[in-house]
């Protein structure tokens, strides 16, 4: 019996994860847009000049915190060049906390730049405490700057970045802006194209929506600027989290501070090119998200029920992870072993029959298909993506389920970066687990099919193959040492570079 009860409560966690999609979906206002990534541009949506700012400009400091990615760096300084701000009121931090010997190679290329008028310097701390966001904190305290804008070393620095998002705070409850992240190596492989359409989500849907909706969403650490008296209302950055963007976001929001998201300005960064170094960045955004939300309590009384059902629904969306793992195996072995797992389910019989799992499967995946596909692109190339986003979500699930379950236990304290260019070291090894699971999803596979489980074969087999893609995929050196990839021009919008 327990069996059958599990499977029924796995399906409706499901359900109400779908509707919770659906009302993210609504509330975005997105039309399907019929225009490509591959030619959209933020020059084609943002004029610059035209913003209706009034009065004077203020002071605004734009760090960039750089570990032991000089190559990313030094790509993108040339954008610096060709901020259309006035310099007087522009200053630039280079945090720079590399160990790794690169420090005076980027120092003497910021010279060049200060040559040329650009107002930038290199800030070095004695000691690398509080990972990035104690490089953050430390720049702010050198500055007096009314607005800081934050971007990761790998991300682009649009050229009229700031004259499009200071008007945003002639609302004096905003308290930082995001903008949307564009994808400099969008097309290099199926995983990469995988990760935009997903991101795609966040951003085009589920950032938008709440930012339409008046409800929490939160910076992401990178192509976005924060009004410096709610940084210093929240209480500061603070590095006791590996997630401090979202941390930072969420005490402001408690002290009455609200975000605008700008889905009409791309940023272009860098994504991961193999599961190495993807698995590093999801472990950090999946376990240190769930660390923070049950650590965190907040007060939603007197807010309306959108509002607080929202909040914990996107806090506790890692976790239906851990839901596509039990059912892709509980499932199957339901019908494999019907006499010890129950044949059909006694409280609602229908639930267990092959018919209606068959249906509810091809709804749950239909339903993901449409989501990431509403985000734009080719007639083509959204549905071949949005597919991707399945497979990657079915087979790295097993992956993010340990994630979830670090975080939920408060093992997740040290701030992993991404390794995402040439010569960049670090990267996260598939786990025991997932090479564990992998014969079991193939020996369900083989079994359900022998029996004619129809119904489940669909699910299990897209774990499989995720599964199998992700251990694939997964090298333990440098992204761009096993792909060969480099960083494109700096400060040019090149084809495949925006969503």
């Amino acid at each position: 019996m327990w069996a059958e009860l599990l499977q029924i409560l796995l399906v409706s966690l499901l359900v109400l994860s779908g509707i919770h999609r659906f009302m993210l979906w609504l509330g975005s206002g997105l039309v399907w847009n019929s225009e490509s990534p591959e030619t959209s541009s933020v020059n084609d949506v943002c004029l610059p000049g035209k913003h209706g700012s009034t009065g004077p400009l203020p002071r605004v400091l734009i760090q960039i915190p750089v570990f032991n990615d000089a190559y990313a760096l030094q790509s993108r300084l040339d954008c610096l060049k060709s901020l259309d701000y006035p310099r007087s009121l522009l200053q630039i931090q280079i945090l720079d906390d590399s160990d790794d010997g690169s420090a005076e190679e980027n120092a003497a290329l910021v010279e060049a730049l200060v040559a040329e008028g650009v107002p930038v310097t290199v800030i070095r701390r004695e000691e690398r405490t509080g990972f990035k966001a104690g490089a953050l904190a430390y720049g702010m305290s050198v500055s007096d700057a009314e607005f800081v804008a934050i971007f990761d070393a790998d991300f682009q620095i649009p050229e009229h970045f700031l004259s499009q998002t200071i008007p945003n705070f002639e609302d004096s409850r905003v308290g930082w802006v995001q903008c949307r992240w564009g994808y400099a190596n969008r097309n290099r492989n199926f995983l990469t194209r995988a990760q935009a359409r997903l991101l795609d989500g966040h951003f085009r849907i589920e950032h938008q929506a709440r930012s339409r909706g008046g409800r929490f969403f939160n910076f992401n650490g990178t192509a976005g600027i924060w009004r410096r008296t709610a940084i210093e209302a929240a209480g500061g950055w603070s590095g006791k989290t590996v997630v401090e963007d979202t941390d930072l976001s969420l005490r402001a929001w408690d002290r009455g501070w609200r975000g605008i998201y700008r889905d009409d300005i791309v940023c272009n960064g860098w994504l991961p090119e193999n599961f190495s170094a993807f698995r590093t960045q999801q472990r950090r955004w999946l376990a240190g998200g769930m660390d923070l939300f049950f650590k965190r309590k907040i007060d939603h009384s007197g807010k309306p029920f959108l509002t607080h059902f929202d909040f914990n629904a996107r806090g506790l969306a890692p976790l239906v992870s851990v839901v596509v793992v039990l059912l892709a195996i509980l499932a199957p072995l339901r019908r494999i072993f019907p006499d010890q797992l129950g044949p059909e389910p006694w409280v609602f019989r229908a639930l267990g029959t092959q018919a209606f799992e068959g249906v509810f499967i091809s709804f749950a995946f239909m339903g993901v298909l449409v989501y990431y596909a509403s985000t734009g692109g080719g007639r083509y190339s959204r549905w071949l993506e949005s597919f991707l986003v399945l497979l990657l979500g079915t087979g790295f699930a097993f992956y993010a389920s340990l994630c979830c379950f670090d975080g939920i236990l408060g093992r997740v304290s040290e701030f992993e970066r991404t390794p995402k260019t040439a010569g960049a070291t670090g990267g996260r090894n598939a786990t025991l687990w997932e090479w564990a699971v992998f014969p079991l999803t193939a020996w369900l596979i083989v079994e359900v099919a022998l029996i004619g489980a129809w119904s489940v074969l669909p699910l299990i087999s897209m774990s499989f193959v995720g599964l199998f893609w992700s251990l694939l995929g997964t090298r333990s050196q440098g992204i761009a040492e096993s792909s060969g990839s480099t960083l494109p021009s700096p400060c040019r919008n090149v084809g495949d570079s925006v969503v």
